[in-house]
């Protein structure tokens, strides 16, 4: 972990309970997401323009047809892929930015998984 990365994300004992039930903390902030996979002649938009706030204390459920981007956009939001084009923040960082040491540290502290299929994670 760089010098650096310790002042731009926050360890997660420090953000537990940030925010207000009046103003609730922005955990995530999504802003013109695109994802665009390169086949060969062929280029596939899984992902194009998503905007997303989540908020702290926040239930979301997300839905759509198969080849719709959802899994796409949690692997993003999760550090397990990168965006094409766009931000994505997390409580102000932005992880389409970061390092892949940063992002095994974002990974390990803040975000936790549960695969439908048996995976595993290189660190």
């Amino acid at each position: 972990m760089g010098s650096g990365f310790a002042s731009r994300l926050p360890p997660a004992e420090y953000t537990k309970g940030v925010g207000t039930p009046s103003t609730p903390e922005t955990v995530f902030s999504a802003r013109g997401v695109t994802k665009v996979y390169d086949m060969g002649e062929v280029s596939v938009h899984a992902l194009r323009g998503v905007d997303l706030d989540l908020f702290g204390g926040e239930m979301m459920v997300l839905l759509g047809p198969s080849g719709s981007g959802k899994s796409t956009l949690l692997n993003i939001l999760g550090g397990l892929d990168s965006a094409t084009g766009g931000s994505v923040l997390y409580r102000g960082w932005d992880i389409t930015r970061a390092r892949d040491k940063e992002l095994t540290q974002y990974r390990r502290s803040h975000v936790g998984f549960v695969f439908q299929f048996y995976n595993l994670i290189p660190a």
